[in-house]
């Protein structure tokens, strides 16, 4: 594997990240969403040190890992008004043929409102982190068994993002509750990681560390995403031979004609999240 082809190959499809409609977290990499990450790098010895040391890092692994044991506690079910709001805007959507993707339209739809609500949080990263993970859980399990026409992709997506709106407090509470002992678990991992296997960052974040870290990389390139390796370090479709000492990873579509179901789902979705807004603008929440 020549090291320039990699390199040009990361410059060229790093920047489609966040091009890329959203999707479900990468159950190897500690379910976290990788859309819209980029510059992800394996760091070890001094480099990887100095990235654990800082808290406030490891808020995307917390919150992702939190959720399902939050959920054991917030199990409120969608509001109708929430629900009817929701699925009247999307069924007209599908009356005048704009094809809605639950998978592609909840996590939209659910984190439409989470920047003005976090702006006047104590921690407004870690609400965010919070309410991307709810929104991704809800989501996922609405969206994952779909079987149906634009108008049932409407009702799971609407269940999905109206339960998520619905136990968002009681995520925030329970979650603020265990955040700084997660933190801190995550950070003695990742210190204890970097004199072997390292950590795993993407865009300055915390994604996971030590043996975990082939088999989220073999999961990526599985999906897509592809990995270039520094150090001497062979990266194929059985997952990784060496030691892995740094690296960047980018999707990497196949094809030009791969592109167009995606960028006409996310189209779809940016357009119905802009008429949401403009109602929600004249709506009381």
């Amino acid at each position: 594997m020549r090291r320039s082809m990699w390199f040009g190959l990361a410059s060229i499809t790093v920047c489609l990240t966040a091009a890329l409609p959203a999707s479900a977290g990468v159950p190897e990499c500690g379910n976290i969403r990788f859309e819209g990450l980029s510059n992800c790098e394996v760091r070890v010895t001094g480099e990887c040190t100095a990235g654990c040391s800082e808290l406030g890092i490891y808020k995307t692994a917390c919150a992702t890992k939190l959720v399902p044991v939050c959920k054991t506690e917030c199990t409120l079910s969608a509001e109708a008004t929430c629900t009817d709001s929701c699925t009247t805007q999307c069924k007209s959507d599908c009356d005048n043929n704009i094809n809605v993707i639950c998978s592609h339209n909840c996590f939209v739809e659910c984190t439409t409102t989470r920047d003005a609500e976090c702006a006047g949080a104590p921690d407004s990263a870690q609400c965010a982190a919070t309410w991307d993970a709810n929104c991704d859980s809800e989501c996922d399990a609405q969206c994952v068994t779909v079987d149906g026409d634009c108008y049932q992709h409407c009702i799971e997506c609407c269940g999905g993002s109206c339960t998520a709106d619905a136990n968002m407090d009681c995520q925030t509470t329970c979650q603020n509750e265990e955040f700084e002992d997660c933190e801190h678990e995550f950070r003695a991992n990742c210190d204890a990681s970097c004199s072997g296997d390292g950590a795993l960052f993407c865009g300055g974040k915390y994604i996971l560390s030590g043996s975990q870290i082939p088999a989220c990389v073999n999961a990526l390139l599985a999906q897509g995403i592809s990995v270039k390796a520094e150090a001497e370090v062979t990266i194929g479709p059985d997952g990784i031979d060496g030691n892995l000492a740094a690296g960047m990873c980018a999707f990497r579509p196949a094809s030009k004609a791969s592109l167009a179901a995606p960028f006409a789902a996310l189209a779809a979705a940016a357009g119905w999240l802009a008429r949401r807004r403009k109602r929600s603008s004249h709506t009381p929440r």
